[in-house]
């Protein structure tokens, strides 16, 4: 089940129209769905409003998000665009379009440490220790060209990546 919501985020007002004060003339919005795994996606937009008659106006200072979201479902079609959020829902769980590898670029295989422990058992307990690879590295903050910005010797200062100038992990 997905869950819509509304976030009306800033309204742009006329200070004064035909004789009225304070005229919304454009609602910005975001509409976000999420389903029951986290799962999200959200629409941001903005739409502008008619000027309004003397009689359909309402007072700047007794707006509700209410009545302002329901000036957009009133105009938006609401149902195409939670669609739409729902689409892109599902393309999170079966994306239409993979990144893969450049199958000319040969990514080096993780090196393997096998260290045997001797125990009181027959056989030896196996523990393997793979060695992060540097795109890894790279996804997890590691920057091989870090520079030091404050003179300290350090680079990637505060992170798990620090270590003094021209060093390796």
């Amino acid at each position: 089940m997905i869950t819509y919501t509304w976030d009306i985020f800033r309204l742009d007002c006329a200070p004064s129209e035909n004789g009225l004060t304070d005229v919304v003339k454009v609602i910005h919005w975001i509409l976000q769905a999420q389903d029951e795994n986290g799962v999200s996606s959200s629409i941001n937009n903005s739409y502008p409003l008619p000027s309004p008659t003397p009689e359909g106006f309402t007072d700047y200072s007794t707006l509700t998000e209410e009545t302002v979201i329901g000036w957009l479902e009133s105009n938006l079609d609401v149902g195409y665009l939670q669609s739409r959020l729902a689409n892109e829902i599902a393309t999170q769980y079966n994306p239409p379009i993979v990144p893969l590898p450049l199958p000319w670029v040969k990514v080096e295989e993780p090196v393997l440490e096998v260290i045997e422990e001797p125990v009181a058992v027959e056989e030896p307990v196996l523990e393997v220790i793979e060695e992060p690879v540097l795109e890894e590295m790279i996804a997890d903050g590691y920057k091989p060209n870090a520079t030091d910005g404050d003179g300290d010797g350090m680079v990637q200062d505060a992170t798990k990546w620090e270590r003094p100038i021209d060093t390796q992990p």
